[in-house]
């Protein structure tokens, strides 16, 4: 009866909002006030006081930090231990180097240091309160877990353990976590094997992360990146490589020569390519160079119609054996950041489209020897012995991995005299599942569009010309949007709408920090030097034509918690794409307001699903829909239907479809494949109902292999023994992470290229015999 008493006596604070660190305001909650101080061991009665008293102090606007004083000072009064506690949890925040922000908790002390020192339990927990006593003198607003390690080690030289001091010290990053990296390797990238240029990768990363979070951020931004409002992707990019993807324009370099380091002062320069053989091995040279640039892939398109002047009078043996060398080389080139292969996509056209063919060509010496409609049975035989090359494999049978090739459909492929071109890419779409289609059918197409890494976009609707438009530019940055987290916030439509101006303004102020740091490395300290080169009069690179992106990522969690029902019900999808275009239209009314090129994609998101899964999975443990299992949870990527959902693959399309014309900044559609490899002929007449019949714009045929490592056999499905040799430990998992085709890593281990919340996803999908 106390309690109900208190409760009723409450004064209403619907309208009163609180600002949190970051600037997103969210309503005042007498019981989540209740809750954090319940969580501290306080009474309930003492709780219910208190917080009655809070509220009646509170008005709208009140800052968080300021609360928390309020309760402090209460609680005080009645049981100061408590209120020591509850200062420990709610005022001391510690920016951790997960990327998190936690209340602060002295037990993570003491388990780091029996862990990483070996100290005894009585030892640490004699350090860590002491540590503990010193930090609640401070009066400050973020602790960093630099700041405690570094506290934690002056404790250890007071009480002359410097052995352990020695063990517990920070090298950029703690001696512990560098062990690690050189033991264990790291799971955030799929595409890095574990070596030492991966381990100086991951040291330097660290670093700049921080550099980046402390030096480069305001609090706001790097709080809401931290909590998991939002997710800033490469931050540690972001200070000296900022800009993402880049396509290129291989007209430029068979009329100019090829300077790899962009001015020939450090390198051999090459003159405009004489012979096929030489252009191959330049067009490989420059993704190469570029990614020394870039912080994302690297991308051709219209290649093989560039290509086809140089194939004129040659055998196609003599061209296909250009091609093989074009294919070996990238994916044999070890020298990208972290020691991997450059992250590379080549969009292939089947002959030469209709906008093209009075288009000046370029040839060898780079000289102008007609036009492209002139050398049009040649695009064909590039483009055929691309794909034969692909389909044959490396010499162990297992896929050609890069580049991402992508195929684009026209109204005129569809022509019979087609037929057989087409039919040979739905055998590598069969056998393998590397191959992506671009549907140029759709309504919302025009001329041009070329899809970059996993699924960034460029079409020509920014300026209406195809050149600027599409190459020598790329999508600059992106960042992604935590929409499960709105919903968990949000108690109507109305807030849902308000909390998404909020995280896109966060969104939108990263973004515009992330393109003057890339004019600054451009422009100012000469850091960019393939980029800044000029050709024919101008930088190559074209930053105004740069897109700026919102991502996204749970769509279907965000309906499921605010409409209780998933993406797969009418209503609800209705409400998502309301959702969506409510990002489209901030997009374009962006354009108007900057004269930016600004767009929505689906994000990739290789780690950000899981990550915000994880998260929420803690911030909002009783509300949070959540995919995967304990440990391994995960959000359905962008606005797809979850990975598990018992719907066929038609309405799976009808779901998804919608969406495409609202992200032009990138898309995909998956259609996840069984263990039986599917006919290439119904692949075929399936690819021909999605460009005819839907506004599907992107998509891939995805296969589950596995490949045993000791006898070379190739097999469909996640097998854990090799039916060949019965081998069991030595057999490798690949399928399509987010949009490339990697090693998930062996069937019998849960380490591997994937994390846990992607290898979860990759059990979870259901699989469509076509």
């Amino acid at each position: 009866m106390k309690d109900s008493h208190v409760l009723a006596a409450l004064p209403s604070k619907a309208d009163i909002s609180v600002e949190k660190n970051n600037g997103i305001r969210e309503k005042f909650s007498h019981e989540k006030l209740v809750k954090s101080l319940l969580m501290v061991g306080s009474p309930l009665w003492a709780a219910e006081k208190i917080a009655s008293k809070v509220a009646k102090s509170a008005y709208d606007g009140i800052p968080t930090k300021e609360i928390k004083m309020l309760v402090y000072t209460s609680l005080k009064e009645i049981d100061e231990e408590t209120a020591d506690k509850y200062l420990a949890a709610r005022k001391l925040k510690v920016r951790t180097s997960r990327d998190t922000i936690e209340s602060f908790d002295q037990k993570k002390i003491e388990k780091s240091l029996i862990k990483e020192a070996g100290a005894s339990p009585q030892l640490a927990k004699r350090i860590a309160t002491e540590v503990w006593k010193e930090l609640k003198k401070l009066d400050v607003e973020y602790l960093t877990a630099p700041m405690i390690r570094e506290m934690v080690n002056t404790k250890l030289i007071e009480h002359g353990l410097e052995k352990l001091r020695r063990k517990y010290t920070r090298l950029g990053i703690p001696v512990y976590n560098i062990t690690e990296l050189i033991t264990e390797g790291s799971r955030d990238n799929a595409n890095m094997i574990h070596n030492p240029e991966t381990v100086h990768k991951y040291v330097a990363d660290e670093a700049l992360k921080q550099y980046t979070l402390l030096h480069i951020l305001p609090h706001r931004l790097a709080d809401a990146h931290m909590s998991g409002d939002i997710h800033i992707h490469d931050l540690e990019f972001f200070a000296a490589r900022p800009l993402n993807c880049l396509q290129h324009d291989l007209r430029l370099f068979i009329k100019h020569g090829l300077r790899v380091d962009g001015t020939g002062d450090h390198t051999s320069v090459a003159g405009p390519p004489k012979h096929l053989e030489t252009l191959m091995n330049h067009a490989g040279e420059i993704m190469l160079a570029a990614q020394q640039n870039m912080s994302g892939g690297q991308a051709m398109s219209l290649w093989n119609v560039f290509v086809a002047p140089f194939a004129a009078k040659l055998s196609y043996d003599e061209i296909k054996q250009a091609v093989q060398m074009f294919i070996f080389n990238l994916n044999m080139a070890y020298a990208a950041r972290g020691s991997q292969v450059p992250f590379t996509s080549i969009n292939l056209e089947f002959a030469v489209p209709d906008f093209l063919l009075d288009v000046p060509a370029y040839g060898p010496r780079g000289e102008h020897v007609g036009v492209y409609g002139d050398f049009y049975e040649e695009a064909r035989q590039v483009t055929r012995a691309f794909t034969e090359v692909l389909l044959e494999g490396d010499a162990d049978g297992k896929p050609h991995l890069f580049p991402n090739t992508i195929y684009v459909i026209r109204r005129e492929t569809l022509k019979d005299e087609f037929e057989d071109d087409l039919h040979l890419v739905h055998e590598l779409a069969a056998k393998y599942g590397t191959a992506y289609f671009v549907n140029m059918l759709a309504d919302y197409r025009g001329e041009m569009s070329n899809y970059m890494g996993c699924r960034t976009l460029l079409s020509d609707n920014w300026t209406g010309d195809w050149e600027k438009d599409c190459l020598r530019t790329g999508n600059l940055a992106y960042v992604t949007l935590n929409l499960p987290r709105i919903a968990y916030q949000a108690k109507d439509d109305d807030e849902i709408f308000d909390y998404l101006d909020e995280y896109l303004d966060l969104a939108i102020d990263v973004l515009k920090l992330r393109r003057k740091q890339a004019l600054e490395c451009l422009n100012d300290y000469n850091l960019l030097p393939f980029l800044t080169q000029e050709i024919e009069g101008e930088n190559y690179y074209r930053i105004e034509n740069a897109t700026l992106s919102f991502g996204y990522v749970g769509l279907n969690e965000m309906l499921e918690y605010h409409t209780g029902n998933s993406i797969t019900d009418p209503d609800a999808n209705k409400f998502g794409l309301k959702v969506i275009k409510y990002l489209y239209e901030r997009a374009q009314e962006l354009k108007k307001e900057t004269g930016l090129r600004w767009s929505v994609l689906q994000t990739p998101a290789e780690s950000t699903a899981h990550r915000f899964a994880m998260l929420d999975s803690e911030l909002h443990s009783e509300k949070a829909i959540l995919q995967g299992k304990e440990d391994s949870y995960y959000y359905t990527n962008s606005s797809h239907v979850p990975v598990d959902s018992e719907v066929d693959i038609v309405k799976k399309i009808r779901i998804e479809e919608k969406y495409h014309p609202l992200t032009p900044g990138g898309h995909i559609f998956h259609a996840w494949l069984g263990e039986a490899q599917p006919d290439a002929q119904a692949l075929q007449k399936f690819t021909k109902n999605i460009c005819k019949n839907t506004d599907i714009g992107f998509w891939a045929y995805s296969n589950t292999l596995s490949f045993c490592l000791r006898c070379k056999t190739l097999m469909r499905g996640l097998q854990e023994t090799c039916a060949n040799c019965g081998e069991k430990d030595e057999v490798e998992w690949y399928d399509r992470i987010t949009g490339y085709v990697q090693q998930v890593g062996r069937a019998k281990s849960s380490s591997g290229g994937w994390n846990k919340g992607k290898r979860q996803e990759l059990l979870d999908r259901k699989r469509y015999n076509l």
